[in-house]
């Protein structure tokens, strides 16, 4: 049995963008979902809303951990693409264009 699922709903998180340029963000709404294929996946959608005041999302996900100092913990994804409406807008148009969705 798998621990809870983790949320960051109103977890305020701090980062330097590409360009080396400080942002920072809020998870304003979220849904953590286990993946139909495999019960030790987790994927996380995450509405953010950053200090300028601008929204994107974010798909992410957890992955029950297997490493000594985490292990049977959900660990979070290293990669975690964030995008605004539109580029979610675009990647769901293609995938349902190709039959995914």
């Amino acid at each position: 049995m798998n621990p809870p699922l983790p949320s960051r709903l109103g977890k305020v998180s701090s980062r330097k963008n590409i360009s080396g340029h400080p942002m920072v963000y809020t998870v304003v709404d979220e849904d953590v979902f286990i993946a139909p294929s495999n019960p030790d996946k987790a994927f996380a959608i995450h509405k953010l809303r950053f200090s300028d005041v601008r929204e994107e999302f974010r798909i992410g996900y957890y992955m029950i951990a297997e490493r000594p100092r985490a292990k049977g913990k959900w660990a979070w994804g290293q990669y975690a693409p964030m995008m605004t409406k539109e580029d979610m807008a675009a990647i769901l148009s293609h995938m349902k264009a190709k039959g995914w969705i």
